[in-house]
């Protein structure tokens, strides 16, 4: 596995991020889809995810199920909006 490193300069200053950071980095572009299905986890567009992906998400820590249906955890909703 390689080391991503990205840097962005903002108002806010530097931020850096890298494999340790983000847990879908190392699934490369697959990771992309990951996390749009993460995207719509959380904005409850549950009807029509990819069941695979919501397994790999439930085995990563990143969402778990409550009563069917499928909720970020805390570690799935910073996958999400701090990456």
């Amino acid at each position: 596995m390689q080391n991503i490193r990205l840097v962005e300069t903002g108002a806010e200053g530097e931020r850096e991020m890298n494999d340790e950071a983000d847990p879908l980095a190392q699934f490369g572009r697959d990771g992309i889809d990951l996390k749009w299905t993460l995207r719509d986890i959380a904005a409850k567009r549950t009807l029509m995810i990819n069941r695979d992906h919501l397994a790999k998400l439930i085995e990563l820590g990143l969402v778990a199920m409550r009563e069917d249906a499928p909720y970020l955890t805390t570690a799935g909703q910073n996958a999400v909006w701090d990456n």
